[in-house]
């Protein structure tokens, strides 16, 4: 597959290429945006309804509030405690006839200040048994509580007498736990306010209307957006749908079955009531909160294909501008190949184009420099021939020297005859047989050659200090690297000077590297282009630089009326590096 696309042109792999990364751009976008934007509209609806469920909460507490207070100061009452403190030796299940008006007085005082009350029960705890139901209602299934029904094995009655006094909720008729219309029980254990003696139980049957009048921002927008209020002490209650059974059956069993965190297929919202100690859920299918999702989803997609289809014409036309200047590359390279002597193609300023403009220049750059080579080979013979001439010159230069030596010495004129000798040891070094190299003893001995004859001809004025680290003398540098600079002082630094002078040789190693400065206290320089003005010292850093690189080299510095100083920097050649250091392995 690798090998099938190098084969397709620049163009088109730049197009795929493009086209490809457009594809992924996109549909990452898209996935990302559909998926930011169904969590997005998951939490707001989260948040919208915890608040709702607080809401809903705080109203059912106010309601039910009314209804316990209300319940107290009526129940509560000494005539109502009397009447349940009388003795009931005969062991009737009935109230006596005056006791009975007493007790449905209090059952219509109750219905009167609360709508919510339905029916009120009130079980003494000497088997004596009194119903009341608001309007006419059948009241045939409640007669068995007259005879011998037993109350105290049932779950709620153990529940509320635990609570000692306080009431309790639950989400059903406790009664008659088979009448599911909607019905709410409130179960108090009667407790003396005097002294806490139990007296009996009242269960009060409350309608499930309070319940849909606390409802807050439940507009049924989705389909599937339900409230569910369940008895936590009886699971399979469920006190108050705000749905039909039928529509949410499925939800109501699933949150049963697995509770509100396992919510893949639905979104479960929930709180506790704090009165009742209900669960408040509120449930929606995630298909149908998902529907704006959906809609954000479709939306990115047809963007996404329209934004492919003008990038598919942008990449189209930009890889054409691209492939342009490679067009134009491919037909230098063929010219190149052809052996075309001179490339006159014309580039555009882009990187392809300079790209282009740099193979055209080396092109053309390389046939100048092979003409060049040939040019520079014929004078390198030229060379070689005047090299051989230019031997003859040194020998005749040594003998009339030495002949001028032995005429001094004959007639005792040893100062010529020294400095005669020394001059013609400081040529013998600097020809140094036609070598490049010498050791630094041998350019310090031509320095202080040197520093003699000029010592002749200036009568001592000039000192000439030497510190130069012993162990170094014997390795190699480049010939004449010190001596130009020692002139270089004496001539333009010394000699202008009044009075008597110095220069300083100072050299060290450090590492792999040599350290070398020349320094005087001369008159020197206003400016540090005055040390480059003469060829002498511009061709001692030529020569470092083509020699060693361009790292090394010197650095010079001046003071006017003061004095100057260059610092040399060269590296120990390699061959004496390495034998060095293998000198210390053993």
């Amino acid at each position: 597959m690798r090998t099938r696309i190098g084969k397709w042109k620049l163009k088109t792999q730049i197009l795929v290429s493009m086209v490809i990364m457009t594809i992924f751009a996109t549909c990452s976008l898209g996935v990302s945006t559909w998926m930011v934007s169904k969590k997005i509209i998951e939490e707001n609806y989260t948040k919208t309804y915890e608040s709702n469920l607080r809401s809903f909460n705080s109203a059912i507490d106010s309601k039910l509030e009314a209804v316990t207070e209300l319940i107290r100061s009526e129940v509560l009452s000494d005539d109502i405690c009397n009447i349940l403190r009388e003795d009931n030796s005969t062991g009737s299940t009935y109230f006596p006839t005056s006791a009975s008006w007493t007790l449905n007085r209090m059952a219509i005082s109750l219905e009167s200040q609360s709508n919510l009350i339905d029916a009120v029960f009130l079980f003494d705890d000497q088997g004596r048994y009194q119903q009341h139901f608001r309007g006419e209602k059948d009241s045939s299934k409640y007669q068995k509580f007259y005879g011998s029904a037993d109350i105290t094995h049932e779950a709620w009655y153990r529940k509320a007498a635990e609570q000692k006094g306080k009431e309790c909720f639950f989400g059903y008729n406790v009664l008659i736990p088979e009448d599911t219309k909607g019905k709410v029980s409130l179960v108090k254990q009667i407790r003396s306010p005097v002294d806490r003696e139990v007296l009996g139980m009242l269960v009060v049957r409350l309608t499930n209307s309070f319940l849909r009048s606390s409802l807050v921002g439940n507009s049924r927008e989705f389909a599937s957006d339900t409230l569910l209020i369940i008895d936590e002490n009886y699971p399979e209650r469920v006190v108050y749908n705000t749905g039909s059974e039928q529509e949410n059956e499925d939800m109501i069993r699933y949150y049963l079955e697995n509770g509100p965190e396992n919510n893949s297929a639905y979104l479960f919202t929930t709180g506790t009531n704090l009165t009742t100690g209900w669960k408040v859920v509120n449930g929606i299918a995630r298909s149908d909160l998902s529907k704006d999702s959906v809609y954000v989803g479709t939306t990115v997609t047809v963007a996404a294909v329209f934004i492919l289809l003008i990038c598919i014409l942008l990449s189209s036309m930009l890889s054409k501008r691209i492939n342009q200047p490679l067009h134009k590359l491919e037909k230098v390279l063929e010219e190149v190949k052809q052996g075309s002597r001179n490339i006159t193609e014309e580039f555009d300023d882009g990187e392809i184009g300079s790209i282009g403009n740099t193979l055209k220049e080396t092109v053309n750059h390389n046939i100048e420099l092979k003409e060049r080579v040939l040019e520079l080979n014929l004078k390198e013979r030229e060379s070689e021939l005047l090299l051989l001439q230019a031997q003859i010159n040194p020998h005749f230069l040594y003998n009339t020297l030495d002949s001028i030596y032995c005429q001094a010495k004959l007639k005792d004129e040893n100062g010529i005859a020294e400095m005669v000798n020394d001059l013609s040891e400081t040529f013998k070094i600097s020809l140094n047989k036609g070598q490049q190299k010498i050791t630094i003893a041998e350019e310090v001995e031509y320095i202080q050659r040197y520093m003699k004859i000029q010592d002749v001809r200036y009568q001592g004025r000039f000192e000439l200090i030497m510190e130069i680290e012993e162990e170094i003398m014997s390795l190699h540098i480049i010939k004449l690297i010190l001596q130009p600079f020692v002139e270089n002082a004496m001539y333009h630094g010394l000699e202008p000077k009044i009075g008597s002078g110095f220069v300083e040789i100072k050299g060290e190693r450090m590492e792999d590297d040599l350290y070398f400065s020349v320094s005087d206290n001369g008159v020197g320089m206003k400016t540090l282009d005055e040390i480059y003005a003469g060829y002498g010292i511009r061709n001692v850093v030529d020569r470092i630089h083509l020699f060693y690189g361009e790292e090394y080299g010197i650095e010079v510095t001046s003071e006017f009326g003061a004095g100057t100083r260059v610092d040399i920097h060269i590296p120990v050649m390699k061959e004496e590096r390495d034998s060095y250091d293998n000198v210390g392995d053993h």
